[in-house]
């Protein structure tokens, strides 16, 4: 379900902490790696459950809005626009979903003083104003309010980002791949038809495990062939004078393209050039880059690539 940059990132993180550790086992730090997963899966569930918890406040905020004597239609149309719309309603009724959805929900209770904060913001917001200048709202003007009410909250409003990392202490480090994802979602509903979704969302994160696992396992039972193949392409280096980052950007990208028969060459260098540029030195993009390329060339010439399917084949 998550990008595979940001799962890479983690079992990177997994896989320093254990050549860190000359004590610990790679078990451990395989629960580390897993249990982070899940911690961000939460997260992305607790943010899709807030427009089915924030339609609770809607409602009655809406009850009592229209029963005043002398009602503000400023604020009540708003109300009126959320209460109606058909993005939210199909999260909200779809029952796999609210069981899915059971445990996180409860992060949002005891919010009305968040929620009446948050709504003031959408209220006044320009996309909220646009929204309700409209007389009718399809299916697709419903999603795109709704994903854009996620962006205005996520990148300005303190109360929403405050509130979400004191419930997750990851909100910081997932937030750019999570509210990624969550766009995504939501962009990918399809009026009275959540099957499509819902097979993501219920086989996501075993792929996102396998992936993780995968990667983790058979970078490490295969690291002396990964550090012979980078050895003899960096003979004016001793070993223990090359960054920890940089050879282990490069011993995860050569398990890739040796061990992944589905993950293209390209992809997997590509992937690892583009971390090495948030982990490592201004130089080590260069140096990564070359070692790689001479591998890959000598791995092609001895045809020891082995990848499957259409576009993967060398």
């Amino acid at each position: 379900m998550f990008n595979r940059r940001f799962l890479r990132i983690k079992v990177f993180q997994a896989l320093y902490a254990f050549y860190q550790d000359d004590e610990g086992s790679r078990y451990t730090h395989e629960k580390t790696l897993l249990k982070s997963l899940d911690k961000s899966y939460d997260l992305f569930l607790f943010l899709l459950a807030f427009p089915t918890e924030f339609k609770f406040y809607i409602s009655k905020e809406l009850d009592i809005q229209t029963s005043k004597h002398f009602p503000v239609q400023n604020t009540i149309a708003p109300l009126q626009a959320l209460m109606n719309n058909k993005a939210i309603a199909l999260l909200e009724q779809n029952e796999f979903l609210t069981q899915r959805l059971k445990n996180i929900r409860s992060k949002w209770s005891n919010t009305e003083e968040l929620y009446k904060n948050i709504f003031a913001e959408i209220r006044e917001s320009e996309t909220m104003v646009n929204y309700i200048s409209q007389t009718e709202h399809s299916f697709a003007d419903d999603k795109k309010i709704l994903g854009e009410i996620f962006e205005l909250l996520i990148g300005d409003s303190e109360y929403f980002n405050q509130f979400t990392e004191e419930q997750f202490l990851n909100w910081e480090d997932d937030q750019v791949t999570i509210t990624i994802t969550l766009l995504k979602t939501i962009q990918g509903l399809k009026e009275n038809n959540l099957s499509d979704f819902i097979d993501k969302l219920n086989s996501g994160d075993d792929e996102d495990q396998k992936f993780m696992k995968d990667l983790y396992h058979l970078t490490i039972e295969n690291d002396d062939e990964l550090l012979k193949l980078i050895a003899d392409k960096t003979k004016n280096w001793e070993a223990d004078r090359i960054a920890m980052v940089d050879m282990l950007m490069m011993k995860m990208a050569l398990c890739e393209i040796l061990k992944f028969p589905h993950i293209p060459v390209k992809v997997s260098i590509n992937e690892y050039l583009e971390l090495a540029k948030l982990y490592s030195t201004p130089n080590s993009h260069g140096f990564i880059n070359g070692v790689l390329d001479k591998i890959h060339l000598d791995l092609k010439k001895n045809n020891q690539i082995e990848k499957l399917g259409r576009g993967l084949v060398e």
